[in-house]
């Protein structure tokens, strides 16, 4: 009897095994194995969803997953929704994701980046989300990679230093969350942005808040050094929830520490 030909593309079957090594071979991972001829397409690995031999989406939300991410997800060339959320996963973010991803989420983890973020240009991408995680030091200036980019998500972490340059060409922005870090400098970078949804409070930002940014008609902007009598009279009238004094719960949302 012949022998019937592996479904998926083969190249992809080294990444998600590669993947699997990686995350330590958990059993919550039903059907993923190491064996030569491995099939994922065909034998429907959890969290894993194809388009004829190309896997086109991983989602593994919420499984109780450790360990990291490895370095060969760059190598998914045709996957387009990655999502890891909700688990144990530390290391480091690798630089090289799913290249023609349009949806990344990679928040409540563990992840621990303490040098400088670098991410690859992602032409596709639309959705980033890293927040909830351990990440520290400066956000990379890599951002004229990404055209497309919609709604980015950087909330709750530790990132430090100004914002780089390159937002400037984030054309398509229209939601970006970056509060509860330890972001300095100015945010004049964004002015020019079409933003409807901005949460950046809770950081270190200060100089005068540019006239674009206060018509955002969401925006969360307190907790900060900016210049402004405004948010000067909020804090007079509320209790100053700084960095150090906050938790992050849902996406957009602050609690005060109980020893605040």
């Amino acid at each position: 009897m012949d022998q019937v030909p592996a479904l998926t593309d083969p190249s992809e079957v080294m990444v998600l095994q590669d993947l699997y090594k990686s995350l330590n071979q958990p059993p919550q991972l039903v059907g993923w194995n190491l064996m030569s001829g491995a099939d994922p397409c065909k034998e429907s690995w959890k969290g894993i969803s194809c388009s004829g031999s190309s896997v086109v989406s991983i989602q593994l939300s919420g499984l109780d997953l450790n360990g990291s991410l490895g370095g060969n997800l760059g190598g998914l060339l045709n996957l387009k929704q990655l999502d890891v959320s909700h688990n144990q996963i530390e290391g480091e973010i690798p630089s090289s994701l799913p290249p023609n991803a349009a949806h990344i989420d990679l928040s409540f983890n563990k992840f621990n980046q303490n040098t400088t973020l670098l991410l690859k240009p992602m032409e596709y991408l639309e959705h980033l989300n890293l927040s909830h995680n351990s990440l520290s030091g400066t956000i990379g200036d890599v951002f004229s990679g990404f055209p497309n980019l919609k709604r980015m998500d950087l909330s709750c972490n530790r990132l430090e230093g100004d914002l780089p340059s390159s937002f400037k060409n984030l054309t398509n922005l229209n939601e970006l969350f970056s509060h509860i870090n330890m972001l300095t400098g100015s945010v004049d970078v964004l002015a020019h942005l079409p933003l409807h949804v901005l949460n950046i409070q809770s950081n270190y930002f200060g100089g005068v808040v540019p006239d674009q940014i206060k018509d955002i008609p969401d925006r969360r902007l307190e907790f900060n050094r900016f210049y402004s009598p405004y948010l000067r009279r909020k804090r007079r009238n509320g209790r100053h929830q700084s960095p150090c004094f906050s938790s992050c719960t849902h996406e957009g949302e602050m609690v005060p520490s109980l020893d605040n």
